[in-house]
This record gives structure tokens, C-alpha cells and sequence, in this order.
């Protein structure tokens, strides 16, 4: 945009009256320079939005677990999206007796209601366990969480996706015992 009229935007344009500086030279001025102005002092940083923060310690905990499972001896093949009952599992790994495995990632180190604790959590876990089940061979699907519900309604959800099969384990990663079960893949 060369001149002022072709800026996308209205307005007068600046006045013509006023000198212009030779090539190099300082705009004249009417008025003593002022000092040059302190650096205005550096902001505080900003605190993470919820989301942002989840989505760093959803990924951090989705390495612990990658970890977790490559020291069990599994090869782990990534993220696979199963088209036909519209679920994204967070691994698909193959343990060392050549079972494959679909693993389900849901925990964080932080929060009021981390992991399976939050029931939408959990009803998610659930929902994506069931849809699984509907395949006609479907793999082992098993939720590797951070902290799991105790009591309560999330206990007795808990409860029945197990029973109903809609989950092969729930492992909590933090859980030497439960973690210990992996072996058995």
C-alpha cells in the first residue's frame, strides 16, 4: 500500500502542512527532547488458563504412561482412531506375549478432581468402552488413570463398567499392584 487513501480503513490523512526531515535528519520539533523513558517494568507472567494447564499435564501423563508400558515390554504403535464407532485410543501397544492392547490415558497430578475421580472423565472412559465392545474383535481396552473414584456415584459406575466388561482393567499408574498387572498381557 503505497498511500494513505489505500489503507483499509477510513480517516483524514496527515496533514501536509508540516515539514518534512531531510533524508537522515530529526523531525523539528517546538519543544525541548524529553528524556528517554525508563523501560516500562516487565509484566508478571500470566497464569495458564485451566485448558492450557490440563492439556500440559495430559501430556505429561500420557508419557509417564508410554514410559510405564515400554518398561513392561510393550511396543508401543501410537494413537489410533477406530472410524467405525468414532473412538481415538490414546495407544495401541503390543505387549511382549504379542497381545495388542488399546490403552486409554485419563489423569493429571493436579487438580480438585484428577483422573477418574471426575465423573464426566469417567463417563467418557465408559462411553468409548462400550462403543469398543460393539466391534465384532475388539482388542483389550484398558484406562491407565491417576486417581481413581472411591466412593460415591464414580465408584458405582466404575463398578458396573467393569462388570459389564466395558473396560479389561483399570490400572492406576501411581499403584505398584495395579501396575503390576500389566505383565499379565
Amino acid at each position: 500500500m503505497s498511500g494513505f487513501d489505500q489503507l483499509p480503513f477510513g480517516g483524514t490523512p496527515p496533514p501536509d502542512d508540516e515539514p518534512k526531515p531531510e533524508d537522515g535528519a530529526a523531525p523539528a520539533t517546538d519543544h525541548e527532547p524529553e528524556a528517554a523513558a525508563a523501560p516500562a517494568p516487565a509484566e508478571p507472567p500470566k497464569p495458564r488458563s485451566f485448558q492450557a494447564s490440563a492439556g500440559i499435564q495430559g501430556r505429561q501423563f500420557a508419557e509417564q504412561c508410554d514410559t510405564l508400558l515400554a518398561h513392561f515390554g510393550f511396543e508401543l504403535k501410537g494413537r489410533r482412531v477406530l472410524t467405525e464407532v468414532g473412538v481415538e485410543i490414546d495407544q495401541e501397544a503390543v505387549s511382549p506375549s504379542g497381545t495388542v492392547v488399546w490403552f486409554e490415558y485419563k489423569g493429571s497430578i493436579q487438580g480438585k478432581r484428577p483422573g477418574l475421580i471426575r465423573t464426566d472423565t469417567l463417563k467418557k472412559a465408559i462411553a468409548n468402552g462400550a462403543l469398543l465392545r460393539s466391534l465384532t474383535d475388539p482388542a483389550p481396552y484398558v484406562v491407565v488413570t491417576s486417581h481413581l473414584p472411591e466412593a460415591g456415584s464414580g465408584a458405582a459406575m466404575l463398578d458396573a463398567a467393569l462388570r459389564l466388561r466395558y473396560f479389561s482393567d483399570v490400572v492406576c499408574l501411581y499403584d505398584p499392584k495395579a501396575t503390576a498387572r500389566l505383565a499379565d498381557w
